[in-house]
């Protein structure tokens, strides 16, 4: 759509454009003539998310403009809350029906009667606590918990109920200032008193709702690590007194210093045993050379020892043949004995020489002296070896100590390990509750919310907004009215005007003629651009059929439509009108099918020859004018003197088509009514003609809007202000 274009749907339009914003104004200024006056009230609350000063802030923290932000939509959020306003609500209503009579510091008239118009006195009474403000809050409350159908239920959400929460949610305007740290609250209503309270009880519900919203955040942090520390106390206690049972049970006082003091003990106790080896290795050799002195004086006695061992076994033996022969022992027995007797008196022979070459010998050094030194060495070396024995056992003693004490050591360490790490979680957690205890006696430093303008009582009413709403009205009226003649404009899928013609049609065009009835263009001379746009038609008609075929003297054309009602016959007789003034005579058929065929003609032009023929399935076979004639008028005439054969044939949707003719005709236009869509049914019509037509095919529209087609006319002839023409000129041919 062109913006002329637009513009030229506001003229046309304009009566209905003033008409209809007009009425739907004056219908809202009626509606609102009893418009209730609003007042309006607010506060000021410091919060100090941004600004504000706490215990944990050491002087360098920088501002999270992202976390103030966050904590002011949290703090925006709680004052909107259900919750909250049902809060201030409940108040309301509890204020206002402890109230004997209106009070205007409290409620209005109008208020007071409203609230005695919803409930009757015997309803306000259930309601009640006389005098007691907070008891009848409470009761409220329960009255409200007590089921989902109750009177206070229907007053905190019926839409038709002053204190419905919704109606308060709309009211309230909750905003922070600019970037600082302060809360605006506003409220509006029809009643001064009313917006003066309503802005007080919503500031101590949020105030205390937001502080236990805030506190419960550390309750819960600091809960969290007094049990924590609980556990890990209890587990400190417990590693340290496992730590304690096993020193005890191991009779561990020092495990360090026990160690060392084992250690050194059985250095020094391997010591006195080397020492001890050292001396019985020494004795054992002062005894060997002091045994070689005394000229094996071991042997000798040995060899005594011997010699006693001799006479007490021939001592036995004796004793046995005695004791044999008393008993009568058999003869054998008694001589085994006496030959064991006689060997040993042989061998104590022996021994008793031996002892005496023992006893006499040869070397100058006093026997006994060397005995006695011998003894002597010999005593020393028997004492070393006790001592030595007594050494090995204490050192196997020191070896098991060391096996049973080797294992405490591990075990120990990592039972100190475990009281270490169960000591470090306990500080860990002890100073997380620490710094939670902070934060919490943080938060509540900064939680105290400061009124910095208390709500004040508003003495005026705000401007109404009346003269808004009926300007406002006027101009939606106005906007949909025009939305919708532009949005059928748009959505428009006729013809409309020539230049869509190509597009939907798909054919080349020969003309377009302006609406017919001239009434419904005022200010047009359509009769001026009606015979302008004829006498394009019949140039264009000359100059095709030249070129069809420039040697023919008579030349025949078809005029035909797709349906019916599309002016083919005004069309077709304002082409033969005018041809029959330029030429020979013109031979125009017409259908009996329309009682307008023929109503257009010029009857006193003798050059036009018109004849009405019947239409019935045999036209499908006439091969020439002449039988179109000679069924019409029983008479064939003179053809000499004729220039073209003008035929309209009746609508391609319901009548059958001349065949032949259509073959042989030069030239075939075809009759389109700009104001019908152009649908698939008539491409189907219009194709099944082209495959009959030799000659070329055109369209003529019919019934355009005059100012439709200046594309083909140029400008307009019609009468036209100056303001008017100089606006067309700005924005002529621009398009959107």
């Amino acid at each position: 759509m062109t913006l002329i274009g637009f513009f030229r749907i506001i003229i046309n339009k304009l009566k209905w454009l003033v008409l209809f914003p007009s009425m739907l104004a004056i219908m809202v200024m009626y509606l609102t003539r009893n418009m209730p006056k609003e007042y309006q009230s607010s506060a000021t609350v410091y919060t100090g998310l941004a600004s504000g000063y706490s215990i944990t802030d050491d002087g360098n923290e920088k501002v999270d403009y992202f976390a103030v932000n966050n904590a002011f939509d949290n703090l925006i959020t709680t004052v909107k809350s259900r919750e909250t306003l049902e809060e201030v609500s409940i108040k309301l209503i509890a204020q206002h029906l402890l109230l004997r009579e209106p009070n205007k510091d409290i409620l209005g008239e109008k208020g007071f009667e409203e609230i005695h118009r919803i409930l009757d006195m015997n309803e306000i009474a259930k309601l009640i606590v006389p005098g007691n403000f907070e008891k009848t809050v409470a009761k409220l409350y329960s009255i409200k918990d007590s089921s989902n159908r109750n009177i206070v239920q229907y007053l905190l959400t019926d839409a038709a109920s002053p204190y419905a929460i919704n109606k308060i949610s709309g009211n309230v305007t909750v905003a922070r200032k600019s970037n600082s740290d302060m809360l605006e609250i506003g409220y509006k209503t029809n009643d001064p008193a009313v917006c003066v309270h309503t802005l007080k009880f919503l500031i101590d519900a949020f105030s205390y709702r937001y502080k236990n919203i805030k506190g419960s955040e550390t309750v819960n942090v600091v809960k969290y690590f007094e049990e924590q520390m609980k556990a890990a106390f209890e587990s400190l206690q417990g590693s340290e007194n496992k730590l304690r049972d096993f020193g005890v049970n191991n009779k561990i006082i020092n495990y360090n210093e026990q160690s060392k003091f084992v250690a050194e003990s059985k250095e020094d106790l391997s010591t006195d045993f080397y020492k001890e080896k050292m001396k019985l290795e020494a004795a054992v050799k002062a005894i060997k050379r002091i045994e070689e002195k005394m000229n094996n004086y071991s042997d000798f006695v040995s060899a005594n020892d011997d010699l006693m061992n001799l006479r007490q076994e021939l001592s036995t033996l004796n004793y046995k043949i005695t004791n044999a022969q008393i008993f009568k022992y058999d003869a054998e027995s008694i001589g085994s004995l006496q030959d064991n007797a006689d060997k040993v008196k042989l061998e104590l022979k022996e021994k008793a020489r031996d002892y005496y070459e023992f006893n006499n010998s040869i070397e100058w050094v006093p026997q006994e002296a060397i005995l006695n030194e011998w003894l002597v060495k010999v005593v020393e070396l028997e004492e070393s070896k006790g001592r030595l024995q007594v050494y090995e056992d204490r050192i196997k003693q020191y070896d098991g100590i060391y096996k049973e004490f080797a294992p405490l050591g591990s075990t120990l360490n990592r039972l100190e390990r475990e009281v270490g790490v169960q000591e470090k979680q306990y500080l860990s957690v002890l100073h997380g509750l620490n710094l939670a205890r902070l934060r919490q006696q943080s938060l509540e430093m900064s939680n105290q919310l400061k009124i910095v303008d208390n709500p004040f009582f508003p003495l005026n009413p705000n401007p109404s907004k009346r003269g808004l709403l009926i300007v406002v009205s006027f101009l939606a009226g106005f906007i949909i009215l025009l939305g919708y003649h532009v949005g059928g404009a748009i959505l428009d899928n006729t013809i409309k005007s020539p230049d869509r013609v190509a597009k939907m049609i798909d054919l080349p065009l020969l003309s377009a003629f302006p609406e017919h009835d001239a009434s419904n263009v005022k200010g047009v001379k359509v009769d001026e651009m009606r015979n302008s746009l004829l006498q394009q038609v019949i140039n264009t008609l000359f100059i095709d059929l030249k070129k069809i075929d420039p040697q023919a003297k008579r030349y025949t054309i078809i005029i035909f439509s797709t349906q019916g009602q599309v002016g083919k016959s005004y069309v077709a007789a304002s082409i033969v009108n005018k041809l029959s003034r330029i030429r020979k005579k013109v031979i125009y058929l017409h259908p009996d099918v329309s009682n307008k065929s023929g109503k257009y003609l010029d009857s006193n032009n003798p050059k036009l020859l018109s004849y009405k023929y019947k239409v019935n399935d045999g036209i499908i076979d006439y091969n020439s004018v002449l039988d179109f004639i000679t069924t019409a008028e029983n008479s064939s005439p003179d053809l000499n003197d004729v220039s073209y054969n003008v035929i309209e044939i009746p609508r391609l949707s319901k009548y059958p088509i001349p065949a032949n003719l259509v073959e042989q005709a030069h030239y075939s236009i075809l009759v389109a009514d700009a104001s019908r869509s152009w649908t698939s049914a008539d491409n189907f019509l219009m194709n099944t003609y082209l495959k009959l037509a030799q000659g070329k095919v055109s369209v003529l529209l019919n019934h355009v809007a005059p100012d439709l087609l200046e594309p083909i006319y140029g400008e307009i002839p019609k009468r036209r202000s100056l303001l008017r023409r100089r606006f067309k000129a700005l924005l002529g041919g621009d398009k959107y």
